[in-house]
């Protein structure tokens, strides 16, 4: 049900040879030791099962609980120097409820954005199926490097990711708010994932990873808010799970 940690990853070194002098230093280096990876709480599009891509869709009350109980739950863990936030409108509403808890400075990128889904974006599986089969066969004989109605592939969301960790100075501790595709291919970078791997790890809105860098080893675990009786409400155990998430329970939403 809940995978255990895979094997342990060297960090990654960038080049820094063409360095803009205009932007503010930035390590050679991974020099985060703990990065709290956060995706954006349940939108109205999750719900109806849309893929949102570069388009939008408000959080849902439960969306916004469950950003708070993110919040709640770094502060019980080690409050993070900063938060990296996608630009993206979903994403920085979640910020601003997880920093109801943390308040801490809030930087927006738009590398931090969901991958872009083309023709795809605003549909659902079902129309997708239906209106492009043959694109809809490809995606599922490779997930990893299919561009969903022409957008981006998991490589490409690597590779905008990685650019940001070279371009921006990294605090010991670094909360970054993003979404469930961009998720993956942090994870997949970080821990050194195949392409098989990557396409199993999950990301619901509920759910926070917690990346550990020590010497030259990552070490993954996840917390999971749990939803409570009257419905609406989120509330985080404390209690980290080894791995990462490749299974998820019934009501969690998991849709990009």
């Amino acid at each position: 049900m809940w995978s255990e940690p895979l094997r342990p990853s060297q960090r990654k070194h960038f080049n820094s040879a063409s360095r803009d002098e205009t932007q503010p230093d930035r390590p050679a280096y991974m020099t985060a030791k703990k990065i709290y990876l956060i995706r954006h709480g349940e939108t109205q599009w999750n719900v109806a099962g849309r893929m949102q891509g570069r388009l939008d869709s408000p959080l849902t009350d439960r969306g916004r609980q469950q950003a708070l109980a993110h919040g709640r739950l770094v502060t019980q863990l080690k409050t993070p120097a900063c938060c990296w936030v996608s630009s993206a409108n979903r994403t920085r509403a979640t910020a601003d409820l997880i920093n109801q808890s943390l308040g801490v400075p809030l930087h927006y990128s738009d590398n931090l954005v969901e991958r872009d889904c083309g023709r795809w974006s605003g549909k659902t599986l079902d129309e997708v199926r239906s209106e492009y089969p043959q694109d809809w066969a490809a995606r599922n004989a490779d997930a990893y490097f299919h561009r969903p109605g022409g957008g981006e592939n998991i490589p490409d969301l690597i590779e905008r990711f990685t650019s940001l960790l070279d371009q921006w100075a990294q605090p010991e501790c670094l909360g970054i708010v993003t979404h469930g595709v961009v998720s993956r291919a942090a994870l997949g970078h970080f821990l050194e994932l195949s392409a098989h791997q990557v396409g199993k790890v999950k990301h619901p809105n509920a759910l926070l990873y917690e990346l550990s860098f020590e010497e030259d080893e990552v070490s993954v675990c996840h917390y999971w808010a749990e939803l409570q009786s009257d419905g609406q409400t989120y509330e985080h155990s404390g209690k980290p799970v080894r791995g990462l998430c490749e299974q998820l329970p019934q009501q969690a939403q998991a849709s990009e």
